[in-house]
Parts: structure tokens; C-alpha cells; sequence
């Protein structure tokens, strides 16, 4: 890892100027706070080492904005490409009726609920057509009026945000 090279009295302040900034332009490709934290203080690192790289000094604004894009964007890509442990619709239901196991399969439910409840709406509308009403991306692509491409982006948050959320209940 490089050397830092910026100079911590001029770096501090910078820091506290720019990072609502960085913050909102990770939010808007991610849609995840925690995610965007993480974007922010990576792009802070990258500032950090390559500070000196910039011509530009008054260009900071903008470098840091890309580079929290680019970084958010390389998050999607990343998360998009790691395998999802699907449900297996084969697997009948339950039949077990004992007082705990139809208490626990409540709690998840509702917790499943939550989940989607605290999505942004397009993403939880995009999950239940897709999942819940079996459409392919292409249709609900048509209903929503979207690209397919912001489909499949949807898509991909709704699941990660499930997995990540119910990982408890596994």
C-alpha cells in the first residue's frame, strides 16, 4: 500500500466538507447506508494515497464524487456475480404443527415482512413481481415501465438485502 501523502491539516478539513457529497452519490447507485459508508471511507482511503495525482486541486469535488461512484458501481458488479442460495420450490411446506414451529415460521414471516417494508418501493415491487409473481425480467420491466437493466439492479439489492437481513434464520 502506498504511503500517505496528503497532509492531515488540509486532509481533516476536506474530509468534513466533501463527504455528504460522497456519502449521497454512493446512495444513489446503492440505495444501502451501511453500503455507503463503506463507499465513503474507501474513496476517503484512495484520496488519502493518491492525493498527489490530482493536477487539479480545486477538481477535488468531482474526483471524489467519481471515485465514490466507480466504487459503489464495482460493489453492484461484485454482488451481482456472487451465487445466491435460491429456495428449492421443491421442497414441499411444513406440516409440522407443534406451537414452536408454527410460532417460528410466523416470526420469520413477519421478519421477511419488515424486510421488504423497509425496501425503497420500486425495489420491493420489482422483488414481488419477480419472485412472487414469477415474472421474467422483461415483463416486469414492461409493467414498471423501467429498462430491464434497473430490473436486474433491483433485483440484485432486494435479494442481497433479504440474505443479508434474514442471515439469522438460517
Amino acid at each position: 500500500m502506498p504511503a500517505p501523502v496528503a497532509d492531515p491539516a488540509t486532509f481533516a478539513p476536506m474530509v468534513h466538507r466533501h463527504t455528504r457529497l460522497v456519502h449521497a452519490a454512493a446512495m444513489s447507485v446503492l440505495h444501502s447506508p451501511a453500503d455507503a459508508d463503506d463507499v465513503v471511507q474507501e474513496t476517503f482511503l484512495a484520496a488519502w494515497t493518491h492525493l498527489d495525482t490530482i493536477d487539479d486541486p480545486t477538481a477535488i469535488c468531482g474526483w471524489l464524487v467519481t471515485t465514490a461512484r466507480r466504487r459503489a458501481y464495482d460493489r453492484v458488479r461484485r454482488a451481482a456475480r456472487r451465487p445466491l442460495d435460491e429456495l428449492d420450490d421443491s421442497v414441499p411446506a411444513s406440516d409440522d404443527t407443534t406451537p414452536t414451529h408454527v410460532c417460528e415460521r410466523s416470526s420469520l414471516v413477519e421478519a421477511v415482512g419488515a424486510v421488504l417494508a423497509s425496501m425503497p418501493a420500486l425495489q420491493r415491487r420489482c422483488w414481488e413481481l419477480g419472485h412472487l409473481d414469477g415474472l421474467a425480467y422483461g415483463e416486469v420491466a414492461a409493467v414498471l415501465g423501467r429498462p430491464v437493466s434497473t430490473v436486474r439492479g433491483m433485483l440484485a439489492r432486494a435479494r442481497r438485502t433479504l440474505e443479508q437481513e434474514l442471515a439469522g434464520w438460517r
